[in-house]
């Protein structure tokens, strides 16, 4: 009983002497400075599609939807997982089937880039990830290498992904 009550006595003591200090350590590292220069980041096609549906419909038809799918037994080797998956090892892509399923396959980011800042900014057309320089090529060919895609060619290849819809509104060049 004797223990006790010195174990709460020094808890009082000690702990108005120490709270006061140790108290805005913790708030600290919680509070978090946001800032308009935060990466963009991957959100899946799920949130794609509620502004771009008719390219929604036109990927789902595709191979590339369903890449994950065809990856069998494999579905857990990181070499696979990067062709495979959407952000794969990036902020925010995928990281499992269990904790990011919306990222599984090829989706829209895969070529076109993290669309976070086009999601919460759609008017701003430097937020588009289209809107930006991408060389698709160079995007394509981190696949499908002379390992996995011998006979590809871009040019005949990108003539089967094309986007058959027409975009809304244009973005500069």
């Amino acid at each position: 009983m004797r223990a006790n009550i010195t174990i709460v006595f020094l808890a009082l003591v000690f702990g108005t002497i120490f709270f006061p200090i140790l108290i805005p350590f913790p708030l600290l590292y919680a509070i978090e400075e946001v800032s308009s220069e935060e990466e963009p980041y991957y959100i899946g096609n799920r949130k794609c599609r509620l502004c771009h549906f008719e390219y929604f419909k036109e990927w789902e038809k595709d191979p590339h939807a369903n890449s994950f799918a065809r990856l069998g037994r494999m579905k857990n080797n990181p070499y696979c997982l990067k062709c495979h998956t959407t952000g794969y090892r990036e902020p925010q892509g995928f990281v499992s089937e269990k904790i990011t399923p919306g990222l599984r396959g090829v989706q829209c980011e895969a070529c076109h880039g993290p669309g976070s800042k086009h999601k919460d900014f759609p008017e701003d057309r430097g937020s588009l990830p289209i809107g930006r320089k991408v060389d698709y090529q160079t995007v394509c060919i981190k696949c499908h290498d002379r390992n996995w895609t011998p006979e590809f060619d871009y040019d005949t290849y990108r003539k089967r992904i094309e986007h058959r819809s027409k975009a809304k509104f244009e973005t500069s060049p």
